[in-house]
């Protein structure tokens, strides 16, 4: 029975969760972006803690690899990867953008082969954006062979983005006539695609357990963002 424990501190709160077999076993999130290390860890504990659980018998580390905020990102990946270090746990890294297409689906159940467009507001006038199909009543990524990031890319505010739906705080800064919809991803829908990466030999250790920020200077000063 694999066990999967699951973070996410970009979404603007920390959240974690236990799956075991499947099934979310237990999750606990708690709003806002203050303070999150110190919250995050308190939260493994407490989720152990509640399940009788030990980070030994934990199989895999899920946690929200990015893009978003630079601070949430950082926080997720460094307990990820001082958490596998110390119990030689592997880890799967979990794309928000996904994250944030596939909770819509699980809302809402999408036609077959509808184009789903995640877009989250990047700052400095640009959006951090993914696409996907629904195939086989799933996402997938809609692979661009000339992309580094595959589906994911940087768009500037006020771009045309042609698709069925979108989803994600960054809808209002685009121009585009699909749908419009909403969702919060949270460590259980993180652990839900984790578990398939997981079972398909994907997970890897502390060292490959990267972030991804779709930036080269993920970080700017205040001036050098104009504030």
């Amino acid at each position: 029975m694999s066990k999967i424990m699951a973070f996410d501190t970009v979404f603007e709160q920390c959240s974690i969760a236990i799956m075991a077999d499947g099934v979310v076993i237990y999750k606990q999130t708690v709003p806002g972006s203050r303070g999150q290390t110190e919250i995050i860890l308190s939260l493994v504990d407490e989720a152990l803690s509640k399940t009788n659980f030990k980070l030994s018998n934990i199989d895999c580390l899920a946690f929200n690899r990015g893009p978003g905020a630079f601070s949430g990102i950082r926080i997720n990946t460094a307990v990820v990867q001082a958490l596998s270090v110390a119990h030689e746990t592997l880890c799967v890294g979990v794309s928000s953008l996904a994250a944030l297409a596939d909770t819509a689906h699980q809302l809402h159940r999408f036609e077959e082969a509808s184009h789903i467009t995640a877009v989250m507001d990047a700052r400095q006038d640009q959006v951090y954006a993914g696409n996907f199909i629904i195939k086989d009543g799933s996402i997938e990524p809609v692979i661009d062979a000339h992309n580094p990031y595959g589906n994911e890319f940087l768009a500037e505010y006020g771009s045309a983005v042609a698709a069925d739906v979108i989803v994600g705080d960054g809808a209002s800064l685009i121009e585009t006539n699909a749908k419009l919809v909403q969702a919060q991803p949270t460590a259980g829908d993180i652990a839900r695609l984790a578990l398939s990466e997981y079972h398909q030999g994907r997970a890897v250790p502390a060292e490959r357990a990267l972030p991804v920020y779709l930036r080269d200077n993920a970080w700017k000063t205040l001036a050098e963002q104009g504030k």
